[in-house]
């Protein structure tokens, strides 16, 4: 897609969505602090609900009103069967009620594992047996005391090259024209180690985020892995690109690249293109929650 000027917002605006999408990077990072063996999907319900703190419109003291709506979609048929992304981002421009432009970015979440964690995304929140299952001791819990660590050699395990969902990210981009970002979540900072159990009480973690949640184009995530064995999953460190953190942190990326137009997908058709169609309106839509950031501007003069 040729490249579109963004849309003038005044500073407060985007120090407003900044403070949105800080607060839920926050959150999302202090549960990897706490709890290094935190299903993806639980840190999914985390960003989501800090996100959702924001809901409702907010005015600015430029009188531009932001106002942030969150829909939880659930799982479901999903695209050649699998997600093609967890999270939706729908942003529209208005000014005075009317429509400028829509933009859409779509997120795949895959979390960092820690050293000494297996594989244990397959199940997510998932309890076979039903709640019968919330009687058997957890698997940390029967172990004792256990050290985990985060640093440059651990890799996110869910995230495989070549594998279903690798493929089907790919042939959607392909089809539909539409990119497809992933969303790595990671503890604060890095390199990192927390104890299970935890010790009461928790440590106030309220220090700044240096990792934490991080987004890196799906086009560039393939490069990066190219001539990598199928079902290889990369590390932090491969994922760097020779820098300090993989991709972008989540705050500037919806800042400086999404509201910058240097990411995501503006649409002509809202959400009725083909390939958007197939992502958020559909009931066996490949996704599991969608945000709506609507930026309304004051009239001009």
């Amino acid at each position: 897609m040729a490249a579109v000027a963004p849309i003038p917002l005044e500073p407060d605006v985007l120090a407003y969505i900044r403070e949105v999408f800080d607060v839920a990077n926050r959150r999302v990072a202090g549960r990897l602090d706490r709890m290094p063996t935190t299903h993806e999907e639980t840190l999914d319900f985390a960003l989501i609900d800090a996100l959702a703190e924001g809901r409702g419109p907010h005015i600015t003291k430029s009188r531009t009103v932001v106002d942030i709506d969150a829909h939880f979609v659930g799982g479901g048929w999903h695209w050649e069967r699998w997600e093609i992304a967890d999270v939706g981002v729908i942003v529209n421009f208005r000014r005075a009620g009317q429509l400028l432009r829509t933009k859409v970015v779509l997120l795949q979440s895959k979390r960092l594992y820690p050293r000494e964690a297996e594989f244990t995304e397959d199940l997510g929140l998932t309890r076979p047996g039903g709640f019968g299952s919330l009687m058997v001791r957890s698997l940390p819990a029967t172990l004792g005391e256990r050290l985990f660590r985060f640093d440059d050699s651990c890799r996110y395990r869910a995230l495989q090259v070549g594998d279903d969902q690798w493929r089907a990210i790919a042939n959607y981009e392909s089809e539909f024209g539409l990119p497809v970002h992933y969303m790595l979540y990671h503890p604060s900072s890095m390199p990192g180690e927390s104890v299970i159990p935890v010790t009461l009480p928790v440590a106030n973690l309220t220090g700044d985020v240096a990792v934490g949640v991080r987004v890196l184009p799906a086009s560039r995530m393939r490069s990066m892995t190219a001539g990598q064995a199928r079902n290889y999953a990369p590390s932090y460190s491969e994922l760097t690109g020779g820098g300090v953190c993989p991709g972008v942190g989540l705050p500037a990326f919806m800042v400086d690249e999404v509201l910058g137009c240097r990411a995501g997908y503006i649409t002509e058709e809202g959400t009725q293109s083909p390939g958007l169609m197939r992502v958020f309106n559909q009931r066996s839509a490949p996704i599991a929650a969608a945000i709506r950031i609507d930026i309304n501007l004051p009239e001009e003069g």
